[in-house]
C-alpha cells in the first residue's frame, strides 16, 4: 500500500505541474508574444510604417539583431524584422561560448539554422563574433593562466577561426573578427601594449594575435568583409588606439606574400551604445579620424539610453526630459550618419523594441514595448527628410 501511495503522489505531482504549465506558463508566453503586436491597427505600429531599409536605401543598410525565437519553418518568422531590416546580427548565438564550447568541439546547429533562415528571408548576415574576452568558453579563458605555450595557443586560435569561418563560408556578409580589444582607459602611447589584459589571446600570444587572427579569417573566406568592433569609439583616446591598430595591421598585410589587394581589416564597427551624455560632435571626430584609413564603417549596435550613464548606472527613474533628449540625439546621430554615408555602409539597432533591449529599463530604442514608433523614430525620419533637401 505504501508503494501505491508513493506512485499516486508521483502522478499527482505530474498532473499539478501540467496544470501549472498550461494555465500559467503558456498564457504568459502568449501574452508576451502578443503584447508587442497588440496595437497592430495603430498607424504608428512598426508593421504599418514604411520600411526603414527602403527609406534609407540610397544611403546605407539598416540592421537589427535576432535570436532562435525569431525563426521558424526555415525563414525569419518575426515580421517586424523582415519588414524593416536588410541586415541581421545574431545577438548571442554565434559567440564563442555557443559555437565552440570545448576545444575541437563545435556546435553549429543553432547558428546554421539562424543564418540559413536569414538568407532565405533575403537578409544579409553579420557574423558576431570570433575573438573576444567575454562570452567565451572555459577552454579559451583558461589559456590566460594555464601552461599552454604561445606557439600552441596561436595554433589553437588559427584552428578555431578557420573552422568557424569555413563552416559559414559564402553565407556571411561580414565577420566581427575581433571584439572589444581595448579597455576604456589607462592606455600607453602604443596600441600593442594597451589591450585588455583579460583577453586570453592577448595574454598568451601578445599583440601579434590581432594580425594572425584576421589573416586566418581572410584565408578561410576571401569574400567576407572583416571588421574590428568596439564600443565607446566616441572617446578620442580609445578611437586613437583603434585607428593606430587598423593602420598598422593593414600596412603589415601589404608586405605579406598572400596580400590580395584588399585591406586585412576592412571595416570598423562603432557599436554606439550611447546615452544622453554623448554629443554627436564626439562621433563626428572619430569618423574624421577613421576616414583616411580607407576602411568602411558600420554603426553596429546602436541604442541610446533615455538618461545619462550616471543616472542609468545608479538606477535613477526615467524622466520625460531624458526621453526627449534621447529622441533628439537619435535625430542628430542620423543627420551625422547621412553626412558620412560615403563611408558608413550599415546602421544596426541593438534590439527591436524597448522591452527586448538588453538595457530595457532605459527605453533605448525607437520603438516601444508595443512596437509603436516613439519620438526617436520620427526624429530619425526628420533627419532623413532634412538631408534630402540639402
Amino acid at each position: 500500500m505504501k508503494r501505491n501511495a508513493n506512485i499516486e503522489q508521483k502522478y499527482q505531482k505530474k498532473y499539478y505541474l501540467l496544470i501549472v504549465f498550461f494555465l500559467i506558463v503558456i498564457p504568459l508566453f502568449i501574452f508576451n508574444a502578443c503584447s508587442e503586436n497588440s496595437n497592430v491597427d495603430d498607424p504608428n505600429h512598426m508593421l504599418n510604417l514604411e520600411p526603414l531599409k527602403d527609406q534609407f536605401n540610397d544611403y546605407f543598410s539598416i540592421g537589427n539583431i535576432f535570436s532562435p525565437s525569431d525563426i521558424g519553418s526555415g525563414k525569419i518568422s518575426n515580421k517586424r524584422i523582415t519588414h524593416h531590416y536588410n541586415f541581421i546580427t545574431a545577438e548571442n548565438d554565434m559567440k564563442p561560448d555557443k559555437i565552440n564550447p570545448n576545444r575541437g568541439s563545435y556546435n553549429f546547429s543553432t547558428a546554421n539554422s539562424m543564418v540559413n533562415s536569414a538568407r532565405a528571408s533575403g537578409l544579409q548576415v553579420v557574423g558576431h563574433t570570433l575573438l573576444w574576452h567575454s562570452q567565451i568558453p572555459a577552454w579559451q579563458r583558461n589559456l590566460s593562466t594555464d601552461n599552454t605555450s604561445k606557439a600552441t595557443t596561436l595554433q589553437y586560435m588559427k584552428e578555431y577561426i578557420t573552422r568557424v569561418v569555413t563552416e559559414f563560408k559564402g553565407r556571411i556578409y561580414s565577420w566581427d573578427v575581433l571584439n572589444e580589444a581595448f579597455p576604456d582607459g589607462n592606455y600607453t602611447s602604443d596600441w600593442k601594449t594597451s589591450m585588455r589584459k583579460e583577453n586570453p589571446w592577448f595574454n598568451k600570444i601578445g599583440h601579434e594575435f590581432v594580425y594572425e587572427g584576421f589573416k586566418a579569417a581572410r584565408l578561410a573566406d576571401q569574400n567576407t568583409i572583416l571588421y574590428y568592433n568596439d564600443y565607446n569609439l566616441n572617446m578620442a583616446s580609445k578611437a586613437k588606439m583603434v585607428h593606430d591598430m587598423v593602420r598598422d595591421i593593414n600596412l603589415q598585410w601589404k608586405t605579406d606574400s598572400r596580400y590580395d589587394g584588399k585591406n586585412l581589416i576592412q571595416g570598423i564597427g562603432m557599436q554606439s551604445h550611447h546615452n544622453t551624455g554623448i554629443p554627436a560632435s564626439q562621433i563626428k571626430a572619430s569618423l574624421e579620424l577613421f576616414k583616411p584609413l580607407g576602411v568602411i564603417i558600420s554603426i553596429s549596435e546602436l541604442d541610446v539610453l533615455s538618461q545619462s550613464w550616471n543616472e542609468y548606472s545608479s538606477n535613477k527613474t526615467l524622466t520625460n526630459e531624458g526621453k526627449a533628449k534621447a529622441a533628439s540625439l537619435y535625430g542628430e546621430y542620423f543627420s551625422l550618419f547621412l553626412e558620412y554615408s560615403d563611408i558608413i555602409e550599415r546602421v544596426t539597432f541593438w534590439g527591436l523594441t524597448d522591452t527586448k533591449s538588453w538595457r530595457a529599463r532605459a527605453q533605448p530604442l525607437p520603438f516601444d514595448g508595443k512596437s509603436t514608433a516613439k519620438s526617436a523614430y520620427f526624429k530619425i525620419i526628420n533627419a532623413l527628410e532634412a538631408h534630402k533637401k540639402k
